[in-house]
């Protein structure tokens, strides 16, 4: 159980486990180096696309995500599946993946 929100810890959300792994279930702290890396890693490239709508996106315990704006709201996210919908109750606003404008800002980010 997380100590901080009380929700139990019994399963990893797919986008936490690696395809290599067989089983779904996982105890605590196996492989727990690796997977932190893997959870930061996708922290790190999701905020390069939470930029563009002045949002941040950081990793919390190893089990959840914050959502934050830039008026100094936070949410907790479960899962990377909860990420956008958890955007749009924080910012009360549709997502576009394919907005023009997104994609100028990801081509410009990366050269």
């Amino acid at each position: 159980m997380c100590i901080l929100c009380g929700e139990m810890i019994t399963k990893f959300h797919w986008s936490d486990v690696q395809f290599k792994e067989e089983k779904s279930f996982i105890s605590l702290g196996e492989n727990q180096k690796e997977r932190m890396r893997l959870r930061l890693k996708k922290v790190k490239f999701l905020n390069i696309i939470l930029n563009f709508y002045g949002l941040k996106l950081k990793e919390w315990q190893g089990s959840k995500y914050i959502l934050s704006n830039q008026k100094g709201r936070d949410i907790i996210v479960n899962d990377l599946g909860d990420l956008w919908i958890k955007a749009n109750e924080l910012e009360k606003r549709p997502f576009d993946a394919l907005d023009e404008k997104l994609l100028f800002h990801l081509r410009t980010y990366n050269g």
